[in-house]
């Protein structure tokens, strides 16, 4: 049933509306356009994940912890702690987080997860700027980048176009436009001219694992693919289906 409606043309139809199909049909309940709605929380985290290449496909199993900010689960009647998942566990998808009611995943609660307080009938959609500082800086997002970073240090041409391409297309599945192309490639130019004057920022940017995987690149340029990964992970065609 899910194959038959995705690959029917009315799932297939563009998101965008003419301003007659809008004034006949403002709620898309004759189907006049393609759906486009944003990712819920859970799926914003694991596509992340999923395109840097770090995702565990591990089925089953007890909950995991991934990083949250230090301080937040402070539990007053128990013991309990929130003990970050190392390894493997660290990037389960996030049907596996561990949750608690009174306190749930502070990046999840950003994207309109519920409390699981009560059933919820359908999740709300919310737009706030909560929601970018969440993707630019959460660990997980970060770390995100910086494998992605690397993935594209290590595509197999040292073309600096090429190289902003792949990127692009590994996280929205589609060719950039000329123009969007330039503008990736400058964001990389001007974030490697910034960090080889920086070698703390680069090391710090690049994450620890840098110098394991992509011997051929500099410690700059990783750096600054990460910055292109991260603003990658942050647009809006990212996170939308649409």
């Amino acid at each position: 049933m899910h194959k038959l409606i995705v690959m029917s043309a009315a799932y297939r139809q563009s998101s965008r509306v003419a301003p007659e199909l809008q004034q006949r049909d403002p709620y898309n309940r004759l189907l006049a356009r393609g759906p486009r709605v944003r990712l819920e929380a859970e799926m914003i985290r694991d596509q992340a994940l999923a395109v840097s290449g770090l995702i565990s496909r591990k089925i089953g199993g007890p909950s995991v912890m991934p990083p949250q900010p230090d301080g937040l689960w402070q539990v007053v009647y128990s013991g309990d702690k929130w003990e970050t998942s190392k390894g493997e566990d660290k990037y389960r998808r996030a049907l596996y987080t561990f949750w608690r009611r009174t306190l749930p995943h502070p990046a999840m609660t950003a994207f309109d997860a519920p409390s699981r307080e009560f059933c919820v009938l359908r999740r709300s959609r919310s737009n706030t700027p909560l929601q970018a500082l969440t993707t630019l800086n959460d660990p997980a997002f970060v770390e995100a980048a910086q494998a992605l970073a690397r993935k594209v240090a290590a595509f197999g041409t040292s073309d600096l176009k090429a190289r902003a391409d792949y990127a692009f297309r590994t996280c929205l599945t589609r060719k950039p436009a000329p123009s969007e192309l330039d503008r990736i490639v400058r964001l990389f130019q001007n974030e490697l001219e910034h960090y080889r004057t920086d070698e703390k920022a680069a090391e710090k940017m690049a994450g620890s694992e840098s110098g394991k995987t992509c011997a051929g690149a500099t410690l700059a340029e990783i750096a600054a693919w990460t910055v292109v990964g991260n603003v990658l992970l942050n647009l809006d065609e990212m996170i939308t289906k649409g």
